[in-house]
């Protein structure tokens, strides 16, 4: 019986510490013969070395030899023994065929093989080889053989749940194949330019990311429960790295606008009707104005347009007449006929924009990316660096300040395209490549 040994409080601490140390690291092998001298030395156990070795899947044998080098080489062997737990080169455990097996059980989800999770790590894959095959790897080597047998540790990505996945994938395969080398060629032989489009929202209660901090201090970004956002419309040019934008506005009578009203002394009633009309929102600025000339003078309304709109201006929304909006301002701002490219927001589709698409067609030609495939769309990259830029683990007092930072970064996307450019670099270069295009 193992009970005629035993360890002392202190070395059964440091026991247990390298226990924990095991855990982090996913140390199996330095886990399993850690736990058995535990079983061995601490009084409360009563386990035959035997039973230790069944219960850690050793043989007796391999007990005793981890008991005699603990006894000669103490902590110092635990840690440091290279025969055992040494990340140095060493004979392959897993043959071609079991690495193919388990390359098809990491394509499937966790929950598939027992898991609780839906993502996969290297510490439950290190379990999962020692359940199936019974061979140990240490975490840090197995994040490079994983690498090695063509997997790799990413963001997994939505795909629609009542699309058949073949379907899926075929429709994603026609886009790389055919849609956009099509594309390509139509923009070449009618002289137009590519645009890629999309929607974006900044919220004005700001975002997070990773940055540089003191150890055991997490950064701290001050925030308000504001759950105001700045939505903006916006599109990149392929050929040339061109940037449009357009913000989606909305107006409402402030309580700003009340106290500036009030202070030029207009009337009583005048003042009670607007204030009825407070935080009622109109879609564009026309339908705002006409609704003060009806309380105010219409010169006066007139006279003070900027200021009214500056005071009243606020988020909008995505929808169809504000995207129409946005097609024209396309139209406006470049010389050739444009191909947007777009996903599929549901407004897309509304019958305002069909009726402008279509009365416009000579100028504007829309092709709707496949479901689910912002990766194919180069303009999401750049929100993402502009949040980075422009939100991240900063505090906005006001929604203006919250509008001078987001465009701030827009205004200097048009002054140095390379910022633009850089979202679609791959993309440029496998067009250069097969169709010797330059821009």
């Amino acid at each position: 019986m193992s009970s005629i040994i035993s360890f002392g409080k202190e070395k059964l601490d440091k026991l247990t510490e390298v226990i924990k140390d095991c855990y982090k690291t996913s140390n199996l092998r330095l886990l399993r013969a850690t736990q058995a001298l535990i079983y061995i030395g601490d009084p409360q156990y009563s386990f035959s070395f035997q039973m230790i070795a069944g219960m850690l899947g050793v043989s007796r044998k391999t007990i005793y030899n981890w008991l005699t080098k603990f006894m000669c080489g103490g902590l110092k062997w635990l840690k440091n023994d290279p025969f055992h737990f040494s990340n140095r080169g060493r004979k392959a455990y897993l043959n071609k065929e079991q690495k193919k097996e388990l390359y098809n059980m990491i394509k499937e989800d966790p929950e598939s093989h027992g898991f609780m999770s839906g993502l996969w790590t290297c510490a439950m894959i290190a379990h999962l080889i020692f359940l199936k095959f019974g061979v140990t790897y240490n975490s840090h080597y197995l994040s490079r053989m994983l690498k090695k047998m063509g997997l790799s540790y990413q963001k997994a990505k939505f795909i629609p749940a009542k699309c058949n996945e073949k379907e899926f994938l075929a429709k994603r395969k026609e886009w790389q194949e055919v849609t956009w080398p099509n594309l390509l060629k139509k923009a070449e032989k009618e002289n137009c330019i590519i645009l890629f489009g999309d929607e974006v929202s900044f919220a004005m209660w700001g975002s997070l990311g990773r940055t540089w901090g003191v150890i055991g201090k997490q950064p701290e970004v001050r925030t308000k429960g504001c759950r105001k956002g700045l939505k903006m419309f916006g599109a990149i040019g392929f050929n040339n790295g061109q940037f449009i934008y357009m913000e989606s506005l909305a107006y409402s009578i402030t309580p700003k606008l009340i106290k500036m009203l009030k202070e030029e002394g207009i009337s009583s009633e005048s003042l009670e009707k607007i204030k009825e009309l407070k935080n009622e929102k109109y879609a564009n600025k026309e339908s705002y104005l006409k609704v003060l000339e009806t309380i105010l003078e219409k010169n006066n309304v007139k006279e003070k347009e900027t200021e009214f709109l500056n005071l009243t201006e606020t988020a909008g929304k995505f929808n169809g007449e504000n995207y129409v909006k946005f097609l024209q301002k396309l139209i406006d701002e470049t010389t050739s006929k444009v191909i947007l490219v777009e996903d599929g927001a549901p407004y897309h589709g509304s019958q305002i924009v069909k009726d402008f698409v279509s009365e416009n067609s000579e100028k504007l030609y829309i092709e709707r990316l496949p479901s689910f495939s912002p990766d194919f769309n180069p303009i999401e990259k750049l929100w993402k660096n502009t949040k980075r830029d422009a939100t991240h683990c900063k505090y906005f007092e006001t929604f203006e300040d919250l509008r001078i930072s987001v465009i701030t970064a827009f205004e200097d996307y048009l002054h140095d395209a390379s910022k633009i450019t850089c979202v679609m670099t791959k993309l440029r270069e496998d067009v250069g490549i097969k169709y010797s295009l330059t821009y």
